[in-house]
């Protein structure tokens, strides 16, 4: 933090009631949740963004979940205070139904919606299948982490409607297409090695076929993922109303991460 954050919570009043962790320097997500994890002495973890406020019962309600032993991991329903922005990526975030809202609750979600900003997992969990991937170097370790906790725990990741949270920095829609890119050409490369079947996820079999064969998703990446159809469909989205935007921004997202890995095999082909 370049906030004074540190000296907020070494108020004296907090003493013995938090523990403040403190990294000489930017390590990253990672590294930072890790630390978190192996100084943790309860049953329960919880993660939560900076940007994030919760309201009261926040941790009540978590724990009340957990009560189930079936259950490993919760996350919160995201909303924002700024409910009249007319900014279309901030509505495709919050109007409608997106991400886990669509799942519901009482049913499993799948790992792909189980976003580790404002969530609790059992501490046995994490025990289980390990801390966070270091070598994950930029945005979006979300991903190998649910991945994990879902494969040695199928059925266990649960939304909840009913813990609300709040974001109040939200990305605008470049800094997004930039850390999608920034997540396809430095992460995913490292994602894919360890769980290539993770590929569809990504849109990374938009660029390069899994198995070296022909397929008809690298021929249509070829075809619609490039720099003059990005361009094309940022100039629609201009012009698109709400909700209609919202394809458009999907296109954008994922179009994002395609390119950063094309881009990672073009660094890898010069050096």
């Amino acid at each position: 933090s370049s906030d004074d954050t540190h000296l907020l919570l070494e108020f004296p009043e907090r003493k013995g009631s938090i523990t403040v962790i403190s990294h000489q320097k930017n390590r990253g997500r990672a590294v930072t949740r890790n630390s978190g994890i192996k100084t943790a002495t309860g049953k329960l973890l919880i993660f939560l963004d900076c940007d994030i406020e919760v309201e009261s019962d926040f941790i009540s309600r978590h724990v009340e979940y957990h009560q189930n032993e079936h259950i490993i991991g919760v996350i919160s329903n995201i909303r924002t205070r700024y409910t009249k922005s007319k900014d279309k990526y901030h509505k495709y975030i919050f109007l409608g139904k997106r991400g886990a809202s669509i799942i519901g609750e009482d049913k499993p979600l799948p790992f792909n919606y189980f976003i580790i900003g404002c969530t609790s997992v059992k501490m046995s969990a994490v025990r289980r299948v390990g801390g966070f991937n270091v070598n994950l170097p930029v945005y979006g370790e979300d991903l190998d982490f649910a991945y994990r906790l879902w494969k040695n725990f199928p059925g266990g990741l649960f939304y909840s409607e009913k813990i609300n949270v709040y974001m109040h920095k939200v990305n605008t829609l470049e800094e997004a297409l930039f850390n999608f890119s920034q997540y396809g050409q430095y992460n995913v490369p490292i994602i894919l090695e360890e769980f290539p079947d993770l590929a569809p996820y990504v849109a990374s079999d938009f660029i390069k076929s899994m198995t070296g064969k022909f397929s008809w998703k690298v021929f249509f990446g070829t075809i619609f993922i490039n720099r003059f159809v990005f361009q094309l469909v940022k100039w629609l989205l201009c012009i698109t109303p709400f909700p209609l935007s919202n394809f458009l921004i999907r296109y954008l997202l994922a179009a994002s991460v395609a390119t950063g890995y094309r881009r990672h095999f073009k660094c890898s082909n010069k050096n």
